[in-house]
């Protein structure tokens, strides 16, 4: 990208769910639904399938191998610099890469994916709002600067639970410092928003879905156990 020129998402201004979004140089990104099955093989209905709808996101995505980890509302974001094997790595709600070929993913059912893109790197984060206020965000964005990441970082903000829908306690409140909620609901988007804004991001998109009243998504608010869980990827191509 030359000094000036744009930052461009998508060729069109709509961002489309199951669809590649051009983030910036080589960093792409996409967000899948309910449609494109339960992606994780652990909890929710259809899980014994999560592994065929994994290799299904990995064909569409055109890479290798899917870098996963068990995500626990942390603030721990894996830096990939080789290629990794098939499976879950460690404990970690974030994975991030310089390398093409790897696919960046993880999963949710309410929280918020974030995928990062820059000149030769991209991360893709998970954050609930405990990983949200403790700084998972600003973790993904310090990752991809030690990968190598060069120039201006893109983010793109994914399905999650709505100011329209997700009621939230007191404890939710106080870890936001009473900022950007009301009526015993909170923003996360606008949260996350603000935090990408101050952590050096220069634009941040929004896929602008609630998957608490949109039933194109999971949602473990409105089915509980049974929700699957939808994917968000990113990779270099």
């Amino acid at each position: 990208m030359s000094a000036g020129e744009p930052l461009r998402l998508a060729d069109d201004a709509r961002i489309s769910i199951g669809e590649p979004l051009r983030l910036v140089g080589g960093a792409r990104a996409l967000f899948t639904a309910r449609a494109h099955g339960n992606l994780s093989s652990v909890g929710g209905a259809g899980a014994e399938h999560g592994a065929l709808a994994r290799e299904r996101l990995r064909t569409l995505a055109g890479v290798r191998r899917l870098a996963r980890s068990y995500q626990v509302h942390g603030t721990a974001v894996r830096r990939i610099a080789d290629m990794p094997p098939t499976g879950q790595g460690g404990e970690a709600d974030g994975q991030a890469t310089g390398l093409a070929g790897v696919g960046a993913m993880v999963l949710s059912a309410d929280c918020l994916p974030v995928a990062l893109g820059c000149e030769s790197a991209v991360a893709m984060v998970h954050a609930g709002w405990r990983g949200l206020a403790a700084g998972v965000l600003e973790e993904g964005v310090r990752a991809l600067r030690e990968l190598g990441g060069a120039g201006a970082t893109v983010a793109v903000l994914g399905p999650c639970a709505g100011v329209c829908c997700y009621e939230v306690g007191q404890e939710v409140h106080a870890a936001f410092g009473g900022v950007h909620g009301a009526g015993g609901r909170i923003d996360l988007r606008a949260i996350a928003h603000e935090r990408l804004l101050a952590a050096g991001v220069a634009e941040v998109r929004d896929v602008a879905a609630c998957t608490i009243c949109d039933e194109r998504f999971f949602s473990h608010r409105r089915e509980g156990v049974r929700a699957g869980r939808q994917a968000g990827v990113a990779w270099l191509s």
